[in-house]
């Protein structure tokens, strides 16, 4: 009688021999990839977002920032030594490796050289990284 009720509501009980497809289980790689060709809000340039161009820019703004104080620094000890010291010590061989009881003069000397080097080698990274967003067309106010 059940069977009969079921066929009259419009719900038909299988037929023998005609099973459905086991359904197959998702790969843990497919489950945790986002669906291609969808857009979640994050606008990108030259295939990074706001924060990311941000961070790139504030990265080298930040290391240059800091070598030129530390250039400031080092050319203010410079000039303490050099109205303090005396006029006739002797320098070593340049490119001999500093020893510690070496001119402190000369130390802050290769001292700001390696800065200048350094504000140098930033500086031409930052103007790269500029020519990059440039290029992909990245807004100002995504580079501060």
């Amino acid at each position: 009688m059940l069977g009969l009720g079921l066929g009259a509501a419009g719900l038909h009980a299988e037929e023998p021999g005609t099973a459905l497809p086991a359904p197959q289980p998702a790969g843990l790689d497919r489950l945790l990839k986002l669906p291609e060709g969808q857009r979640y809000g994050v606008e990108r340039r030259g295939g990074l977002s706001r924060g990311e161009w941000r961070n790139r820019f504030s990265e080298v703004v930040g290391a240059l920032e800091t070598e030129r104080r530390s250039l400031a620094h080092a050319q203010e000890q410079l000039d303490e030594v050099a109205t303090s010291s005396s006029n006739w010590q002797m320098n070593p061989i340049p490119g001999a490796e500093v020893s510690p009881d070496a001119p402190l003069d000369y130390q802050l000397r290769m001292k700001i050289r390696r800065h200048k080097s350094e504000i140098e080698r930033l500086e031409k990274r930052l103007g790269e990284l500029e020519i990059e967003a440039n290029l992909a067309g990245v807004p100002e106010d995504w580079r501060s």
